[in-house]
């Protein structure tokens, strides 16, 4: 049935639609709703908006119902649950996400063109070489722009493609030698740098070989890396925002997705992550550093070794697939509140930095008059000097009898000048005495982490997680990051932060 059909409870319209919501693996606890007559109906949350919520009757029909014909106490309810995200529509994950084989490619010998990204090479290839080479690229942009949790990829701002290159090794190794000093002289398949906005990849990465004077693919080759490096990329615009775990977590978890000649397998996710396990982090039990204590590490926290990488990758893993109802719900409350808070401080910043511009122009108009003020003040001095001489002359021919028509003329008192008004600091600036640059990750994250907390507390998300994924065959012993006492892990059930607060 396609119709809708309008049920009157009240106040409040429910409107049905014809198919039943598909049920999730922990949904909102079926509840009674109220409407401001006082008329009740037991339903469970699907969503909700600042306007109005979405609800599942016990038959399995789906009810819209404006927020204001609620009672006070379901408007608290929503309101709760929204401040964590935890009201937010899920999406769906995809079983599997494929391109065409065909991927379309233009211009060569060194410089091509497919539809999302520029490949400039420093030798001359063929466009059947970029084409098959490029698969990996564009599949991983679509698999993740599939991704049900808010990401958008778009190529960083001012260019209409994501650009990579591919170089001989030694070009390559020269090149990386310049932008990362810490890494020449390893093999690394592929490096994506963010300052240039760019993946450098050697040929023999993606399993190029000569043959005759043609470069062709083994298409055995190992694609993780690149994979990786790829998911860097097309989250650029995220990089400033999201923590190291989350970056590098998001970029793990991609490359252990199991992957063939485009097309991503989510359905075997599960087998990915314990193939990868098994054969990039060989121990049993699998050690993870505790979740709360990634999610409040700061980006200095984070060294870059192995066990930070597998952490990362199992507490991505976990917000995808295993928390709630497995569709990344926690991850795309985060994504959105980190965008929100990305708004909300490039708001607070113009408002500053225009603070900022109009009391330096009042302050130049304010010194300007302190200057006249001053200049004032030390002419009134020689006047207020040249009146107390006359006075005392004047004094002076009194008491030697000098008649008064032949007495010092003293003249008018002089007038003190009136000094500038003074200078008011905005409230904006005065916030932030010590004008210092806004932290727009710190502001962001504020925002953000309580999502991924849902109204637990650390320790309680550790447990979770645990649970989780004892419950698939994988033993977890959780540790601490760092110094991070086992105190912090209480962090995170707070609301987010409110804008300029």
């Amino acid at each position: 049935m396609n119709g809708r059909l309008p049920l009157i409870l009240s106040a409040a319209v429910l409107v049905f639609g014809a198919a039943p919501e598909t049920a999730r693996a922990e949904e909102h606890p079926v509840r009674e709703w109220t409407n401001t007559a006082g008329k009740t109906i037991p339903a469970r949350l699907i969503s909700a908006t600042a306007d109005a919520v979405s609800l599942k009757l016990r038959d399995g029909r789906v009810a819209e119902v404006k927020l204001d014909t609620l009672s006070e106490a379901d408007r608290a309810y929503v309101a709760d649950l929204r401040k964590t995200g935890q009201a937010m529509k899920a999406g769906t994950l995809p079983d599997e996400t494929e391109i065409d084989k065909s991927v379309p490619v233009e211009g060569g010998p060194r410089v091509f063109l497919t539809p999302h990204f520029r490949f400039e090479c420093d030798q001359g290839v063929t466009q059947g070489f970029i084409a098959e080479a490029a698969r990996v690229f564009e599949g991983t942009l679509h698999a993740i722009d599939r991704l049900p949790i808010g990401l958008k990829p778009k190529p960083p701002e001012g260019m209409t493609r994501y650009e990579s290159f591919f170089l001989s090794r030694e070009s390559f190794e020269q090149k990386i030698g310049n932008s990362l000093p810490s890494i020449p002289g390893q093999y690394i398949a592929g490096v994506y740098i963010p300052k240039e906005k760019a993946i450098l990849v050697p040929f023999s990465s993606i399993g190029a070989q000569e043959n005759g004077s043609r470069k062709t693919l083994r298409r055995t080759s190992d694609t993780s890396t690149l994979i990786h490096e790829i998911t860097h990329q097309v989250m650029h615009d995220w990089l400033g925002l999201t923590p190291m775990w989350l970056a590098e977590g998001m970029s793990e978890y991609m490359a252990a997705v199991p992957y063939q000649n485009g097309r991503f397998e989510f359905r075997n996710a599960e087998r990915g992550l314990k193939e990868t396990l098994g054969s990039k982090y060989r121990d049993e039990p699998v050690s993870m550093i505790h979740p709360a204590d990634l999610i409040e590490a700061t980006p200095a926290a984070w060294s870059g070794s192995l066990n930070e990488y597998r952490s990362a990758m199992l507490l991505t893993y976990y917000f995808v697939h295993l928390d709630r109802g497995g569709q990344g719900e926690a991850l795309t409350a985060y994504f959105h509140f980190l965008e929100q808070g990305r708004t909300e401080a490039d708001s607070f910043i113009t408002e500053y930095n225009s603070a900022v511009a109009d009391f330096e122009k009042k302050r130049v108009a304010y010194n300007e008059a302190v200057d006249t003020y001053n200049a004032d003040l030390r002419q009134f001095k020689r006047a207020v000097d040249d009146y107390n001489s006359r006075i005392g002359e004047y004094n002076q021919q009194v008491r030697d009898g000098v008649p008064e028509n032949r007495r010092v003329v003293v003249g008018a008192e002089p007038k003190a000048p009136t000094p500038p008004g003074e200078l008011a600091v905005p409230e904006i600036l005065a916030k932030n005495t010590g004008g210092g640059p806004v932290d727009l990750f710190a502001l962001a994250n504020a925002k953000g982490r309580p999502a991924l907390y849902r109204g637990i507390e650390g320790e309680q998300l550790g447990e979770n997680v645990k649970a989780a994924f004892e419950a698939i065959g994988i033993k977890v012993t959780l540790e601490p990051m760092g110094d991070y006492p086992l105190k912090t892990r209480t962090r995170g059930i707070a609301s987010p932060v409110p804008p300029g607060e």
